[in-house]
């Protein structure tokens, strides 16, 4: 199993199947399989659209692995993001498991400044490797490690700074870093809404110039994708 020129253990299908130990959650429609599975003497993530509707399966399965094996490539070391393994096959990745809950299922007020800072400091590293997440708004993509520091999970939606000294695409990377960095203020807002400080909240009173048209495109472009390529509506 190669990706981005790394060499891992391999692991098969037929290994997948056979040590699965857990799932988090089962594909359907655009969302894949998400599995704990037990390799050698540490617990792996397998993240798999092979189960997908077909239609999402073959078209955009792929993209979005081979996209999110990339970011993972370029993130590799950075502390709070799991760790590649490699890529399986082309409807599937395996990557680091970290113990630990999403903060879609964290109680309001149960996190500490520190959670928060490390967040902050786990998105530095990110950007300065040249990746943005740009889906951190939804909770379920940070996660709660048993250590009590913060990880961020699911960068099929990334963005790339890409190569080149091209101040239009340098200027769009560096939007997408202030939404990323705005969306910890809005997890802080519903979770933690005692830690904000009167920066924060001024920086919330502030919308981002581009937030509006991009929710709009984001909610039409998931309402096409389901109805074209899972026949959901």
């Amino acid at each position: 199993m190669v990706c981005a020129n790394q060499l891992t253990p391999v692991i098969t299908r037929q290994l997948i199947e056979q040590r699965t130990r857990e799932y988090y959650r089962n594909a359907g429609g655009t969302r894949p399989d998400l599995r704990v599975v037990e390799l050698d003497d540490r617990l792996v993530v397998v993240k798999d659209f092979r189960h997908s509707d077909f239609l999402f399966r073959v078209i955009v399965g792929p993209i979005l692995i081979r996209r999110e094996c990339g970011a993972l490539a370029k993130l590799l070391g950075v502390r709070g993001v799991p760790q590649l393994i490699g890529r399986v096959d082309r409807y599937a990745l395996a990557m680091e498991h970290v113990p630990g809950i999403s903060l879609d299922k964290v109680n309001t007020g149960s996190l500490t400044p520190c959670f928060y800072q490390h967040l902050s400091s786990v998105l530095d590293d990110m950007h300065a490797r040249g990746v943005a997440h740009c889906d951190l708004r939804s909770r379920g993509n940070v996660v709660l490690g048993v250590d009590g520091r913060p990880y961020v999970v699911d960068f099929a939606a990334c963005v790339f700074l890409g190569r080149g000294i091209n101040p239009f695409f340098r200027w769009l990377f560096r939007q997408f870093v202030i939404a990323d960095n705005n969306a910890v203020l809005r997890i802080k807002q519903r979770l933690s809404p005692e830690l904000l400080t009167e920066e924060d909240k001024a920086a919330l009173a502030v919308q981002l110039p581009f937030e509006r048209p991009a929710q709009v495109f984001g909610r039409t472009v998931r309402r096409i994708t389901q109805r074209l390529l899972t026949g959901r509506r």
